[in-house]
């Protein structure tokens, strides 16, 4: 159950790096959030049997995907790109490595 809390956490740090050195929209923030919850609350469903395993799977993966998408290529990777920021890159690659790799083999 602490994965409630922390890996939207984890996941809102993105948001808060890119906010400490540049204006980012607080839509970035909420689709973050949202898209860690929905991935923990449906893996979660789906191992518990409150839905089908493979139901749980395919939303919970689905919401992952996004979160990569949005680390690599929506507005968290592109402000992060046009930052022109050396520290917050490397902070930032690195964070979305673990959550690429990290999490996969989850």
């Amino acid at each position: 159950i602490d994965w409630l809390i922390t890996v939207p956490l984890q996941i809102v740090e993105f948001y808060l790096i890119l906010s400490a050195v540049r204006k980012v929209p607080t839509s970035m923030f909420w689709r973050l959030l949202v898209a860690s919850l929905i991935m923990l609350i449906f893996g979660y469903m789906g191992e518990a049997g409150y839905i089908s395993a493979l139901a749980g799977w395919v939303i919970g993966s689905a919401a992952w995907i996004y979160i990569i998408y949005e680390l690599f290529s929506g507005a968290a990777g592109k402000a992060m790109k046009s930052s022109g920021n050396k520290p917050l890159k490397t902070a930032f690659n690195a964070m979305r490595w673990i959550v690429t790799v990290g999490w996969a083999i989850y």
